[in-house]
């Protein structure tokens, strides 16, 4: 399969999911919201938080649901691009990394990192160029190395593969 046309269809599975995720969410927030303003949840006291609680719940429901349609948007305009060998790494190359002695296969996004697709037995995995590895790799070609810097560590991933 032409990687151009691979690549569409990994990204048309990740708007799939993300689509599945803001339905399912935009059903939870409207539950908390419900439960935020129900008579049965008003305080018995002054000490009773119920209906706090569930307000502060509600509102992070929101705020996903929002991410998640921002996400959708910006995948909404991005580009699907063939690279040839020796390019450097950008928004949708397909990115196969060794971490230690693990090996991973990404698909570079500009939102909506760590969604795992499957293409047959083959699991790849959405790498947001937000986040601290996306943003080391952009740029860099098959054989250099990034370095991500953490907490803990540093950690560097090699660059096995760029489609």
């Amino acid at each position: 399969m032409p990687a151009t046309k691979r690549k569409a269809k990994l990204l048309e599975s990740l708007r799939a999911e993300l689509t599945k995720e803001l339905e399912a969410t935009r059903q939870r927030a409207h539950d908390m919201a419900v439960a935020a303003t129900h008579e049965e949840n008003r305080p018995e006291n002054d000490k009773d938080m119920r209906s706090t609680v569930d307000s502060y719940v509600a509102r992070g429901q929101v705020e996903r649901l929002r991410e998640i349609e921002q996400a959708l948007a910006r995948l909404a305009s991005m580009p699907v691009r063939d690279l040839a060998p020796g390019d450097p790494i950008v928004v949708s190359a397909i990115v196969k990394i060794r971490h230690d002695s693990t090996e991973t296969l990404y698909f570079v996004v500009p939102a909506a990192g760590g969604v795992r697709l499957h293409e047959g037995k083959t699991e790849v995995q959405t790498l947001a160029t937000t986040s601290p590895l996306g943003a080391a790799i952009l740029g860099l070609s098959e054989g250099d190395e990034a370095e991500v810097v953490t907490p803990q560590q540093t950690r560097m991933f090699e660059i096995l593969q760029v489609s």
